[in-house]
């Protein structure tokens, strides 16, 4: 009962700080150890995180985060690391903006301007899968695919609103909650893909495109057209007949990456008896490889070529200092709760409600959806609460797959959902329009798509 009061006092610490945007992995680093060293106070093990211990309660509680660093970085840090970094290099190349040229060409044919939107929405899916950035994501559409909807006469904030929506669904072997929740899972990416999120992918995703087409058709009814769209319109025109080509062959360069791992993997070509698994490091090793042979053949300049490669590296190191050790903290803040007893006291307490796993997903989600939109980021709540997942779990007899998948569209709804997020600042900067309009524009769709998970979650998932 100790751990647990404990336990509720340093996560409303946690709530408060990250309330007033402190670093979060600094918090959440802080609160596990404090975590682990009441445990180690009240008598409790926090050993119990480990397989080896120092021989000292107290310097297990800092192996405890050595062994957490170390495993996560020769696993799961290094893939989001290499992804990262593949996903800098294609930056540097406009591999992105190929890619759209190809998928989003069609778009022009489309006349209707709120069909035109959605359709916009289903590109910037097939887009995001290869680069799993939200602001990275939203920044390139607005210089690709908000000029051609402006063009074609959808509306200002039609145009933001269906961009600023983009990553709700966070999908891609790019995306590190994706790739967590594999790994906690303990299952291959691909599997977690197909015989996870594609279960609730597509109606999630026609729900998203019925509820855009109504709800931005009665706000812009109700708005009007804002000052300035036409001649906006008449820039984008103008600016559309100065741009420069990029080779559309450069449009397969993004999705190397994800072909490979989709393909060479047991639950593809396992099925033909084909033994060949493919990780996520070396899958974009050959991508780059295969970008820096398409640069090579292009340019013919050998030094300039491999000189593109400090991109690639440049962007692992940002994303072991943006994202690596946020997941780290987090997982030192769940084996701090696990360490202390909160999370078994949780689970008999729900056994003794009568209460079941849905009640624990309910919680949980609502709890990383309201962190996910004070933080603006969905990925400090869901590193934060996935490594408790295998262990309530197992306790209710489900994968920890069918709790983490809902989970991680909580943290897609509470993120979109947020003024805050980078990406919703980023394009209510540069279309000069406020990011409260836009997530008041965006709520029913994402409101519509929570409730959807929830009841595909327990008539399809669990």
């Amino acid at each position: 009962m100790l751990g647990l009061i404990i336990s509720l006092i340093v996560i409303v610490w946690v709530g408060w700080m990250i309330a007033k945007k402190g670093y979060a992995t600094a918090v959440l680093m802080i609160a596990g150890v404090v975590l682990l060293a009441c445990a180690v106070l009240i008598d409790a093990d926090p050993g119990i995180a480990l397989k080896k211990g120092t021989g000292s309660a107290f310097f297990d509680i800092f192996k405890v985060v050595e062994s957490t660093l170390s495993t996560t970085l020769g696993g799961l840090g290094l893939s989001i690391m290499a992804m990262g970094g593949f996903a800098r290099y294609m930056d540097t190349l406009h591999a992105g903006s190929a890619l759209y040229a190809v998928v989003g060409g069609p778009l022009k044919y489309i006349r209707s301007p709120y069909i035109l939107a959605c359709m916009g929405f289903v590109v910037t899916q097939i887009i995001g899968m290869a680069i799993p950035s939200a602001s990275g994501l939203a920044l390139m559409l607005m210089v690709t695919l908000y000029p051609v909807l402006i063009r074609a006469g959808v509306t200002r904030m039609t145009a933001v609103c269906i961009i600023a929506a983009s990553r709700f669904f966070d999908l891609g072997p790019g995306s590190a909650n994706c790739m967590l929740a594999a790994r906690t899972s303990g299952i291959e990416w691909a599997e977690y893909f197909l015989g996870w999120q594609m279960k609730i992918y597509f109606p999630l995703l026609i729900c998203m495109l019925v509820a855009q087409y109504f709800t931005q058709k009665y706000w812009d009814k109700r708005e009007g057209i804002d000052e300035g769209y036409q001649a906006l319109q008449e820039q984008f025109k103008k600016e559309a007949a100065q741009e420069l080509p990029v080779p559309k062959l450069y449009a397969i360069l993004p999705i190397v990456p994800l072909v490979i791992l989709l393909v060479f993997n047991p639950v593809v070509i396992g099925r033909w008896g084909i033994s060949i698994k493919v990780g996520v490091p070396a899958a974009i090793v050959l991508s780059v490889l295969t970008a820096m042979a398409f640069e090579l053949i292009r340019t013919r300049k050998v030094l300039e070529v491999l000189g593109g490669m400090k991109a690639f590296f440049e962007g692992m190191a940002k994303q072991f200092a943006v994202v690596v050790a946020l997941i780290v903290a987090g997982q030192v803040f769940g084996k701090g709760l696990i360490a202390i007893g909160a999370v078994d006291s949780l689970i008999l307490g729900v056994e003794s409600m009568g209460l079941g796993v849905g009640f624990m997903v309910v919680v949980m989600s609502l709890v990383i959806g309201v962190v996910a939109f004070l933080m603006g980021s969905g990925n400090a709540p869901f590193f934060s609460f996935a490594s408790l997942i295998p262990g309530i779990a197992s306790k209710f007899g489900v994968h920890s797959a069918d709790m983490l998948l809902p989970l991680q569209t909580m943290t897609g709804f509470g993120r979109t959902l947020s003024p805050v997020t980078g990406a919703i600042v980023a394009v209510a900067g540069i279309a000069g329009v406020s990011p409260f309009r836009i997530v008041k524009r965006n709520a029913i769709p994402l409101v519509l798509c929570i409730l959807l998970n929830y009841v595909l979650t327990f008539t399809i998932v669990i």
